[in-house]
């Protein structure tokens, strides 16, 4: 809850300014963009970079420059699921607890509709895929077959919530 607090506030400091509006692609769309207020299913996105402005093993990622603005974000914690033992580059799938938003050692998020002074619309939260790390600090790779399922501030799944979908992803920093 904490790290999201922190993450919410940081993403609020230095959002977009701009309006309200929905990010939805034009035309007919059985995802219902106007609610969900991301693409379902961003598919093969190819190579992006990102910053590290929230700490040397973050990655965030703009998937749609807005405004209001869609980011993908990346958490490595030391201590925590898969890097229970420490940050370690190689393959890993997202399973156990790096599906736990409160105790992720791989978090991987989509931050939906960045509002300036007001902050993120919705989150989502990976419910499964894999990455691969290259480098920890900063965070450097790809990401499979990444899903994510919408989710609250605390983290807790939203019932009848939205979803999305990554096909693939090389990520690195800038």
């Amino acid at each position: 809850m904490r790290s999201l607090c922190c993450l919410f506030l940081a993403l609020t400091a230095c959002s977009d300014s701009g309006t309200t509006g929905v990010d939805a692609p034009a035309g007919p769309d059985a995802y219902d963009t106007a609610r969900c207020l991301i693409t379902g299913h961003y598919g093969a996105l190819g190579a992006l970079t990102g910053t590290t402005t929230q700490g040397p093993t973050t990655l965030t990622i703009t998937l749609d420059a807005g405004p209001p603005r869609d980011t993908l974000f990346l958490k490595l914690n030391a201590g925590k699921g898969v890097f229970a033992g420490g940050l370690a580059n190689g393959t890993y799938t997202l399973s156990g607890d790096d599906l736990d938003f409160n105790n992720c050692g791989l978090c991987v998020n989509l931050i939906a509709d960045i509002v300036a002074m007001q902050g993120p619309s919705k989150f989502y939260f990976a419910t499964a895929g894999s990455v691969t790390l290259t480098n920890t600090s900063p965070p450097t790779g790809t990401l499979a077959d990444v899903t994510f399922s919408e989710v609250t501030l605390a983290g807790a799944p939203v019932a009848g919530g939205c979803s999305a979908s990554i096909d693939s992803l090389a990520f690195s920093a800038l």
